[in-house]
């Protein structure tokens, strides 16, 4: 399993593109794996043959451990001596026979020294395996299957950031934005998107982490958008989207929803350096909620319904169209007022 990003730990197999048996070439796209951020292509990294396959679908894999297993002339020592003589040419002398493998007096199985390196490796005892090369030789192919990996259930990646954002002392204030007047040619995501890193712009203290019991700010604006999958939440990241008019934005956004739910994402867009996130459950039905952190982010934007409501007016009642959102702040870095701040800007940018 190959380590795809700096804080994959772990890979969900997905699927494979060869079978057991087939020649690979180093830079061929063999198998698929989702990282805990996006589902990528994995190449190999040598060429030779697949003898065994060891993932299946939906197994989780440290990084580290095989997926499969490649005879190759480096690793293969009899290569060759497996395969039918081949007819002499005309006027040659055909070549004598390979000579069998030597089995020292001790009475050790002689094997491949790929399949005695995964035998040692998995504790297999050769004696015990059945040998289908000649002269009695085990091969990698004669070797048992592991054992079942325990399948993933695509929560792990959440699991660990939730587990680390529950030790943030973490704040979250409430607050009812009007969009009555607010132009919806580009969509709500959009529009939050673009007036949220313009708010941070203007206030560069919550554009900050606390890192190693240090303040840390931030000359760029990632802002990470939550999209739902159905491989669990993905959060592609949007280097300041704030700098972008409204028609780039919803083009960029549009894009990177859609790859997500396809899982066709790149790493670069996975891994850029987010300072906070936007969340919008608007679109579910729900009113308001609040965001979790995720570290080294100091704020979230929780994003509710935007829907008409009754309220109150100059001389009486009225309908204007509303939206609640929460925002969730790292109390380490800025206190209740600083983020009350924040929101009167955005409530004035929109």
């Amino acid at each position: 399993m190959p380590k795809m990003s700096m804080t994959m730990t772990e890979g969900t197999f997905l699927a494979w593109h060869k079978s057991p048996g087939d020649e690979i070439r180093e830079g061929e796209v063999v198998c698929e794996v989702a990282t805990d951020k996006v589902d990528m292509e994995v190449e190999a990294t040598v060429t030779g043959t697949l003898t065994r396959l060891l993932a299946t679908p939906d197994d989780v894999i440290p990084v580290g451990e095989p997926i499969a297993y490649v005879a190759a002339d480096a690793d293969d020592l009899l290569d060759g001596l497996f395969d039918p003589p081949k007819p002499a040419s005309e006027g040659r002398a055909e070549p004598p026979p390979p000579t069998p493998p030597v089995v020292s007096s001790s009475g050790t199985t002689p094997a491949v020294p790929a399949a005695r390196r995964l035998a040692a490796e998995r504790g297999i005892n050769l004696a015990t395996v059945t040998p289908t090369g000649p002269w009695d030789t085990v091969r990698l192919v004669d070797l048992p299957a592991a054992r079942p990996r325990k399948p993933g259930n695509g929560r792990a990646a959440v699991a660990r950031r939730m587990v680390a954002s529950a030790r943030i002392p973490q704040f979250v204030l409430h607050r009812d934005l009007d969009l009555e007047e607010t132009p919806r040619t580009h969509g709500w995501t959009v529009l939050l998107v673009h007036a949220f890193a313009r708010a941070l712009r203007r206030h560069p203290d919550l554009n900050a982490s606390w890192v190693d019991d240090a303040l840390q700010h931030h000359d760029h604006i990632g802002v990470a958008v939550a999209v739902d999958t159905s491989r669990g939440l993905l959060a592609p990241v949007l280097t300041d989207p704030d700098q972008d008019d409204l028609d780039t934005l919803a083009t960029r956004v549009t894009d990177v929803v859609e790859r997500a739910r396809s899982g066709r994402l790149t790493l670069a867009e996975l891994s850029a350096p987010a300072t906070t996130t936007v969340s919008n459950l608007g679109g579910l039905g729900v009113t308001g909620f609040h965001a979790l952190l995720t570290p080294p982010q100091a704020t979230a934007l929780a994003v509710g319904a935007v829907e008409p409501r009754v309220v109150p007016i100059a001389g009486g009642l009225g309908v204007r169209l509303r939206c609640t959102v929460g925002l969730t702040v790292d109390h380490r870095v800025a206190d209740g007022a600083a983020g009350a701040r924040l929101l009167a800007t955005l409530r004035e940018l929109l």
